[in-house]
């Protein structure tokens, strides 16, 4: 992975990556629960990242899930934000990736 690709960045021409934000996830929630809940709901998933507190060791309540490609954001929202996982009621956003045209930053280097 590039540094852009890890700040949500792409290039032009490159697709931005579909990504939602998760708010009032479960503590104790792992990336595969994530997963299989979203797929539970029709919205089919890449990858999950569960933000974990370094300290505790635990997540604070929020999280991303990656959509494969072709799957629209706005409908995988529709379908899983105000949704019960675990008895939490979930809050579900797009992640808007910002695009950054390759001539203007390399003009700046």
């Amino acid at each position: 992975m590039d540094a852009n690709s890890s700040y949500g960045l792409c290039m032009d021409g490159d697709p931005p990556m579909a990504e939602i934000f998760f708010a009032n996830l479960p503590h104790n929630v792992t990336g595969n629960e994530l997963q299989e809940w979203a797929d539970s709901h029709g919205v089919k998933t890449k990858s999950t990242r569960i933000i974990l507190d370094l300290v505790a060791g635990v997540a604070p309540a929020f999280g991303y899930l990656e959509l494969v490609k072709g799957m629209r954001v706005e409908t995988a929202v529709a379908a899983l934000n105000g949704k019960i996982f675990r008895h939490f009621k979930v809050m579900a956003k797009p992640v808007h990736a910002m695009v950054r045209a390759a001539s203007r930053s390399m003009a700046r280097s």
